[in-house]
């Protein structure tokens, strides 16, 4: 999405909002629109804290419009698009061609606004002494084998797009029965890391770049372990922590795009706050989060000349 199409979109959705409150005032009722009505948006719950922070302000912005936030693991999200139970969700992956093959056949075609990069973290108590981890490692245990650096990995949901992604990394399909363990969220791995040391936590990086209040002391207490990227560097090893930088970067390995994916099939609520996240005000937002804009807000800095 181009810059002047941002412009123009923002636009019409000031105009929108200006028309619907003109309605209201002629005793119409309220309706769907890209910045009033009701609608409810289905967020991958490993970036949960973002959208939550974006949805806040576009609350602010337009007071009339009631989004209704639902947290849920990938393969629940997918299954409720799939089952037309839901049409707006937050993943950090595009559909599948198969998985797209049910909206071809009913020729809905999808809106999709890429709007940030994040990134997956692996964690572990403050007592290890080792503060960096081998991705071979990682996977070896993945793939059913043992490692003599990483004895447990525990997941947020076996279900979770987290688990998903490495899956695909280690070329397997399902979760091996030894050494891996899921809880159910990503608050629970990060408090069972900070109390049970030997764990090896796995959890979306904005669960630790924007913790929530009743998290913020226990990850300031973790180790967020540093990862070899034997994509980049093909001669000495070197590790990067999942920061900001990296992600921009791609010294990191294991980076996602995050997206609002709308297969309502109009332009209603769920697009404007696909085009606000993904607009100057969103971008800034994320900017701030940790997580990696789509495009980095710019600053103007006025220079004068003072004699």
């Amino acid at each position: 999405m181009n810059k002047i199409y941002k412009i123009f979109f923002i636009g019409i959705i000031i105009a929108l909002a200006v028309f619907s409150c003109k309605g209201d005032k002629a005793g119409q009722g309220t309706s769907e629109t890209l910045t009033s009505g009701k609608t409810t948006i289905l967020v991958d719950n490993t970036v949960q804290p973002i959208v939550e922070d974006v949805l806040a302000v576009f609350h602010s912005v337009y007071d009339r419009a009631h989004v209704t936030q639902v947290n849920m693991t990938e393969n629940e999200l997918v299954n409720a698009l799939l089952k037309d139970s839901a049409s707006v969700v937050v993943l950090p992956r595009l559909l599948t061609e198969e998985e797209n093959t049910h909206f071809k056949k009913r020729k809905i075609t999808p809106q999709i606004t890429a709007f940030a990069s994040d990134a997956i973290a692996f964690i572990t108590n403050k007592s290890v002494k080792d503060t960096v981890i081998d991705l071979e490692e990682v996977l070896k245990i993945l793939k059913g084998n043992t490692s003599d650096k990483v004895q447990k990995l525990v997941f947020d949901n076996p279900n979770s797009s987290t688990v998903q992604y490495l899956l695909k990394e280690a070329g397997v399909k399902q979760v091996p029965a030894q050494n891996v363990y899921s809880l159910k969220t990503n608050e629970e791995v990060i408090k069972y890391v900070h109390d049970i040391p030997g764990a090896v936590g796995i959890v979306g990086v904005n669960w630790l770049s924007q913790p929530t209040p009743s998290l913020a002391g226990i990850v300031s207490d973790i180790t967020v372990l540093a990862v070899d990227n034997v994509k980049t560097d093909k001669g000495e090893k070197k590790y990067y922590k999942p920061s900001q930088s990296n992600i921009a970067t791609g010294s990191y390995p294991l980076i996602r795009k995050l997206y609002v994916l709308n297969y309502s099939g109009k332009d209603g609520l769920g697009m404007g706050f696909a085009t606000y996240i993904g607009a100057f005000e969103g971008q800034r937002i994320i900017l701030k989060s940790g997580l990696l804009p789509v495009e980095i807000p710019t600053r103007e800095i006025e220079v004068r000349n003072e004699l």
